[in-house]
């Protein structure tokens, strides 16, 4: 049995990120997203996907890096947010974090996601990998494993690890589809290819509005992948291949 869950990150980071990732689930074969919860746009994202997407498995882009706001005040959470602003990726994290400071930053992420939402997210994920620092990842499976939520595995160790600890994820997690591998070619290399299980395809589709032109440094690539992921011959590559197309909801 072969299944695919191609999981779009970042949605409710622009207006444009939410219009094309509802776009490639409609018209596409994107099955599921995670939130970046703490961007504008994210509380209107969630309620049209509510509205216009039911089958869209929402689950939560954990946040703990990429130079924004936290959820937490600020003076809670000093060593993960120094100066009240989180720092620019995963290798600039120290190399030792609080526990209590991750704890309180991704509890207080879910409790908006939930406010929002009016239910769990469907699953866990994170910006920049960061759930695979050595500081995040054993609060972050605690959190997913008192919630019962399945998590991304981004690699085979973290994999390994997250089974150990009960957690539901994915068998294969496939993160080529990105920038230069952003290919119909790739795409369909990638389908046929796919091993038997369940496998993650990690996407990222977006049109390029003004605020996400101004705020990434990926944005002629996310309006490619909408393209591409919406493009016809994929649910037919799907079929032909015996694969079935779901949402994180179903691990």
């Amino acid at each position: 049995m072969k299944r695919l869950i191609v999981n779009a990150d970042d949605f409710g980071r622009t207006p444009g990120v939410v219009e094309g990732t509802l776009e490639a689930h409609l018209k596409g074969i994107v099955s599921s997203a995670t939130v970046m919860i703490l961007e504008r746009a994210a509380a209107e994202g969630i309620r049209q996907a509510i509205e216009r997407a039911p089958r869209l498995a929402l689950g939560l882009h954990v946040v703990l890096t990429g130079g924004g706001s936290p959820a937490s005040a600020p003076s809670s959470v000093p060593n993960l947010a120094p100066g009240g602003k989180f720092l620019a990726d995963a290798k600039a994290l120290p190399e030792t974090l609080p526990a209590d400071e991750v704890r309180r930053e991704i509890s207080a992420q879910i409790a908006i996601f939930e406010v929002i939402a009016g239910r769990p997210p469907s699953h866990l994920d994170s910006h920049h990998h960061c759930a695979l620092h050595p500081s995040v990842q054993p609060v972050f499976i605690e959190i997913a494993r008192q919630r019962e939520l399945p998590v991304r595995a981004a690699n085979s160790r973290a994999r390994e690890q997250l089974r150990k600890e009960g957690l539901k994820v994915p068998d294969w997690f496939l993160e080529s589809f990105y920038g230069e591998g952003a290919t119909r070619e790739n795409l369909q290399m990638l389908i046929e290819a796919l091993p038997d299980g369940t496998s993650e395809l990690m996407c990222h589709p977006g049109h390029p509005d003004e605020e996400l032109v101004r705020t990434s440094s990926y944005v002629k690539e996310r309006a490619k992948e909408i393209e591409l992921l919406c493009d016809p011959e994929i649910p037919q590559l799907l079929d032909r291949r015996g694969i079935e197309l779901v949402g994180f909801d179903r691990l």
